[in-house]
């Protein structure tokens, strides 16, 4: 029974967000996301704001609680004024610094939007949040900048149920922010991606929807469970407003729990493919070609193409030329500085696909990511007009290739 208690008078958090892509150290932002926050019997929230600012700001701190709240909807929690260069710490209300308006009776939980006061929202800053028992037990949530939710396919692994001690219980929460969205979470095997059950609905703006033992909400019927993956995807025919998706899993001896954010492979971000191409109609396609709408173009053999894409280092890349006339092109990597003059660094002539590992982080710019240069050219003696493509894979993910210009062959 105690665990259940818990359940009914906090929120229970689980696994995963429909989230463009886990917590990123890049975190600050003029419009942050804290995607779990409550104020119950069992559970209360203290979050951090600091402001890297050399001036003073005012940050707005609205509360939207989710729909099993007590109550559901927007609550406007006023303006927080965080001095240059300092943090502040308040709670939603109880305990020191209460931030929100008195609450009705009952339990409080739903997700904060802390945005730049000013007319031009363009000072950007650092949230964090953690939510604990009297006890000390609980789970941290950060602050996630608002352009990190995406529409994208987004994954939380590793729910399970257990009736035996200590109980484990997951829960999954989804939620909108600006736009309304319709969601589906489909519940997979760990082992073989088989559908154990689902559950689908649409959001409103700002709304959030807690599936209270996912399991349950899902469908399944009772018993022990392991290794399961939830999968958020958002079912709007090709448009992929955000969806915020996440899960906690509780266990029921020191009511500890965690926080999981929905991860997805890129966040729908055309700076951080994993799979990148340009002069493609499909950079996915099996075999690949150049594009029949848009290719890239050699018009003359005396002269090269050039493009950029930046890559982020520690990180292993390879690129391919694509195309029916890959056999009389060549191509190389060069490492950054002058887009038309900076050194080669793999591939070249008569090559047609290079790969490359960066080395360490500061290896390369004193450590800053930055842009590459890529070489596209007609082998010695070939003739003619060229349409292709350039079709890229990375660890980190790396932009779209660019085309700079062209220059005289040099290789």
């Amino acid at each position: 029974m105690r665990i259940v208690n818990v359940i009914s008078t906090a929120f229970i958090v689980a696994a995963g967000v429909g989230l463009a892509h886990a917590q990123a150290t890049a975190g600050a932002g003029s419009v942050l996301v804290i995607p779990l926050v409550a104020q119950t019997a069992s559970y209360s929230t203290e979050v951090t704001v600091q402001n890297p600012n050399p001036a003073p700001i005012t940050v707005n701190v609205k509360l939207y609680e989710a729909d099993t709240s007590t109550t559901p909807g927007l609550t406007s929690c006023g303006a927080l004024t965080v001095a240059a260069g300092q943090s502040k710490v308040f709670t939603l209300n109880g305990g020191a610094n209460p931030q929100c308006p008195t609450f009705a009776p009952g339990g409080h939980f739903g997700m904060i939007v802390l945005s730049d006061a000013a007319a031009q929202q363009i000072d950007s800053f650092f949230a964090y949040s953690r939510t604990q028992t009297p006890g000390g037990n609980g789970f941290s949530v950060e602050g996630f900048p608002v352009g990190a939710f995406s529409g994208a396919e987004a994954n939380v692994v590793g729910l399970k149920r257990q009736a035996a001690s200590p109980v484990y219980q997951s829960n999954c929460f989804v939620a909108a922010l600006s736009e309304a969205v319709n969601y589906q979470m489909v519940l997979r095997k760990g082992s073989d991606g088989g559908v154990l059950g689902a559950k689908s609905g649409t959001l409103q703006p700002f709304e959030m929807v807690r599936m209270l033992d996912v399991f349950d909400a899902a469908g399944m019927a009772a018993g022990d469970v392991s290794n399961v993956r939830a999968e958020f995807t958002v079912q709007q025919g090709g448009s992929f407003p955000a969806l915020v998706s996440f899960c906690t899993l509780q266990e029921s001896t020191f009511f500890g729990a965690d926080f999981r954010i929905a991860k997805s492979v890129d966040a729908l971000n055309q700076g951080q493919k994993r799979l990148a191409c340009i002069g493609m109609d499909d950079c996915a396609a099996s075999p690949p070609s150049a594009s029949t709408i848009q290719p890239e173009k050699i018009t003359d053999v005396a002269l090269k193409n050039v493009y950029s894409m930046i890559i982020t280092q520690p990180d292993f890349v390879r690129c391919d030329l694509v195309g029916t006339r890959t056999g009389e092109m060549q191509m190389q990597l060069r490492a950054p500085g002058d887009p038309f003059a900076s050194a080669p660094v793999a591939g070249g002539a008569n090559q047609t696909t290079f790969y490359v590992s960066t080395g360490g982080r500061n290896g390369i710019d004193n450590g800053t990511a930055t842009r590459w240069f890529i070489d596209v050219s007609a082998r010695t003696g070939a003739t003619g007009t060229f349409d292709f493509g350039v079709k890229c894979q990375s660890g980190n993910g790396t932009e779209i290739p660019w085309f700079r210009g062209t220059a005289a062959k040099d290789f």
